[in-house]
C-alpha cells in the first residue's frame, strides 16, 4: 500500500510538467502566427522604420549636430519614438484578430488564455525592440553622442522599459478590440498605465547618458521591475475575462 503515494506524486508533476510544456508551446504558436503576418505584409515594418528615422532628424535638426547638451535630451528622444511604435504594436495585437474575425477561433481553440497572452506580448516586445535597435544607434550617429555607461546597463533598461510597454500594450489592445473607436480607447487606456513604467524608464536612460553606474539606477530599476511583475500577477488573473466575457 506504501508505493501508491509515490505514484500519485509521479503522476502528478508529470501532469505539471505536461502543463507547463503545453503553455510554452501554445504561446510559440501564437507568436510564430503574429510574426508570420508581420513578415508577410511588411507595412507596419516599414512604418516602423520611417517614424524611428523621422523622429531622430527632427530631433536632429531640432538640437543640431554636436550640441553640448545633449545628454540633457537624449532619455526623452529615445523613448518618445519608442512608444510611438509601441501604440502601434497595441493595434496589431488582438485589434487585428478582431478585423480577421479570427478571434472566435483563439477563444475556441484549446489554448489557456495565458498562453495567448504571453504570445501577443512577446509579439509586441519584438515589434518594439526591432524599433529601438533603428532608433538608438541612428540617433547617436545623426546627434554624435554615446553611452559613457556599461551597454549591458543601457541594453538592461531599453529592455525591461520595453517589456512593461509590451505587457500594457496586450491587456489594451484586448480591451480595444470590442470598440469602434479604437483609434481614442488605445491611447485613453494606456495614458494612465504607463507613467509607471516610462518616468523611471526614462530617468534611467538619463542617468546612463552621463556614466552612471548601477548603483545609481537601482531605484529605477526596482520600480520598473516590481511594476512589471504587478501587471503580469493582474492580467494573469484578469484576462481570461477579458478575453472570453
Amino acid at each position: 500500500m506504501k508505493p501508491k503515494p509515490q505514484v500519485t506524486k509521479t503522476m502528478e508533476d508529470e501532469v505539471s510538467h505536461n502543463q507547463i510544456t503545453n503553455f510554452f508551446n501554445d504561446a510559440w504558436q501564437i507568436l510564430l502566427k503574429d510574426l508570420r503576418l508581420e513578415l508577410r505584409r511588411k507595412y507596419e515594418i516599414y512604418s516602423i522604420i520611417i517614424l524611428a528615422l523621422i523622429s531622430n532628424l527632427s530631433f536632429g535638426f531640432a538640437l543640431g549636430p554636436s550640441n553640448p547638451n545633449v545628454t540633457d535630451f537624449i532619455s526623452g528622444m529615445l523613448w518618445v519614438p519608442i512608444l510611438f511604435i509601441g501604440m502601434l504594436g497595441f493595434t496589431t495585437g488582438f485589434v487585428r484578430e478582431m478585423d480577421r474575425g479570427s478571434i472566435e477561433g483563439l477563444r475556441a481553440a484549446p489554448i489557456s488564455p495565458q498562453a495567448i497572452l504571453a504570445g501577443k506580448t512577446v509579439y509586441i516586445f519584438l515589434l518594439m525592440c526591432g524599433g529601438a535597435i533603428i532608433i538608438i544607434p541612428s540617433s547617436m550617429a545623426i546627434l554624435n553622442y554615446s553611452f559613457h555607461s556599461n551597454g549591458f546597463l543601457v541594453l538592461l533598461v531599453v529592455a525591461l522599459g520595453i517589456l512593461n510597454i509590451a505587457v500594457i500594450g496586450s491587456i489594451v489592445s484586448a480591451l480595444a478590440m470590442y470598440s469602434q473607436s479604437r483609434a481614442l480607447i488605445i491611447p485613453a487606456l494606456s495614458m494612465p498605465l504607463l507613467p509607471g513604467t516610462i518616468i523611471p524608464s526614462i530617468l534611467a536612460t538619463g542617468k546612463l547618458a552621463v556614466g552612471a553606474d548601477i548603483n545609481s539606477i537601482l531605484p529605477e530599476l526596482q520600480i520598473n521591475l516590481a511594476f512589471l511583475l504587478l501587471m503580469i500577477a493582474t492580467l494573469w488573473i484578469t484576462f481570461e475575462y477579458v478575453l472570453y466575457d
